[in-house]
């Protein structure tokens, strides 16, 4: 029998537009009114705005939906638009879809569908372009030890509003731990100095005794991001987001912007919260430990009733040359809050190092000059 070849569909079936009912012109999602609204009228139209369908997920589930194939044997489909009737072939995993030939949005609900787990949330953007393009013009002049020049950079216009997809988890734990607790206590000693004369001084031991304890913690929406682009030390740096405001997933919100499936999967997400979970542990059982200081800490910790959620998030994102080197620019899409990555200026590193030097040299030779 002789191989047959996938078949491609025609065009993408699950993709949606909203065309407005006031003059027919097509609608997208705008931030600050958090409507569906008309450029070319004005015409709004009003979000559902429930939450009934963001819960919690059982960890466990998601390990046996995650050993489901996931479909992506075919690439890519061809897209029919509505608008001009072109046909264009667009990647299955692309949420958002833009035709070249006229212009108008799309949105591939296909995209989240075709992965094993959809997302059950969205948070729309609040902050508009313009406030998160005058948050970089702040953020990117600050700091004395960068560049000049990079000021510059604040005229830049490749700013992009993205929904990016993240992973949240609960969990319980318990912890037990075991370290040897140090006191500090201090003793007289004598000593003789290099022209042979006798003093005394006060010097520190510590003793040392065994501590145990037991540490308990629930942990609400770890939140992780699933893209590969941008990782969690960075998206960290904007944090938090008020996931009380997360509603139930509607592509409309989609209209208009960039969004991204998960590329990291709900187990791939759960490696990081456990990392920043075991790390908050850590630190609050180190403030635990009785005493001056510690050694030879030991934690074993149990998680239970582990739970996710899938959502995506709004984030204002730029990536900027400076030199040979690429650096990022991230804005919270719901609270506006900046951070990202700046380049250093070498010579100005420099000039404070030899500052210091140079302060430091003038106050001890003063010193020894009483």
């Amino acid at each position: 029998m002789e191989n047959e070849d996938p078949i491609v569909p025609e065009q993408a079936e699950r993709v949606i537009s909203v065309d407005c009912g006031n003059c027919g012109s097509q609608m997208t999602y705008e931030a600050a009114s958090r409507t569906l609204k008309c450029s070319h009228c004005g015409h709004s139209q009003a979000l559902p705005a429930e939450s009934d369908m963001v819960v919690e997920r059982s960890f466990s589930e998601a390990m046996s939906l995650e050993d489901r194939p996931t479909g992506f044997g075919i690439a890519t489909k061809v897209f029919h638009c509505d608008g001009c009737g072109s046909e264009t072939a667009v990647e299955l995993n692309s949420p958002s879809i833009e035709c070249p030939f006229c212009g108008s949005k799309n949105v591939n609900e296909e995209a989240h569908e075709s992965r094993v787990i959809q997302p059950s949330g969205i948070m729309g953007f609040k902050i508009e372009r313009n406030a998160a393009l005058l948050k970089f013009k702040e953020w990117i002049g600050k700091g004395w030890f960068h560049p000049n020049d990079l000021k510059k950079l604040a005229k830049l216009d490749k700013l992009a509003g993205i929904y990016l997809p993240f992973w949240t988890y609960d969990t319980n734990t318990s912890s037990s731990w075991w370290a040897e607790a140090g006191y500090y206590y201090y003793v007289t000693e004598s000593y003789t100095d290099s022209q042979g004369k006798s003093h005394t001084r006060q010097v520190r031991r510590t003793r040392w005794v065994p501590a145990s304890g037991y540490y308990e913690h629930f942990f609400d929406d770890v939140l992780v991001v699933g893209s590969n682009g941008v990782t969690q030390n960075m998206v960290e740096k904007i944090f938090p987001y008020e996931l009380n405001e997360v509603i139930n997933y509607d592509s409309k919100f989609l209209l208009g912007w960039k969004s991204e499936v998960y590329q990291k999967d709900v187990k791939e997400g759960f490696a990081i919260a456990d990392g920043i979970m075991d790390r908050f542990i850590h630190s609050q059982i180190v403030s635990r430990i009785p005493g001056d200081t510690y050694r030879n800490l030991s934690i074993n910790t149990r998680k239970s009733n582990v739970t996710f959620k899938h959502v995506l998030l709004p984030l204002w994102l730029s990536g900027y040359r400076y030199g040979k080197k690429v650096f990022q620019f991230l804005v919270n899409g719901q609270t506006g809050k900046a951070g990202g990555s700046k380049p250093l200026s070498f010579w100005k590193i420099a000039f404070a190092v030899l500052l210091a030097l140079a302060i430091g040299g003038a106050i001890y030779y003063f010193t020894q000059m009483k």
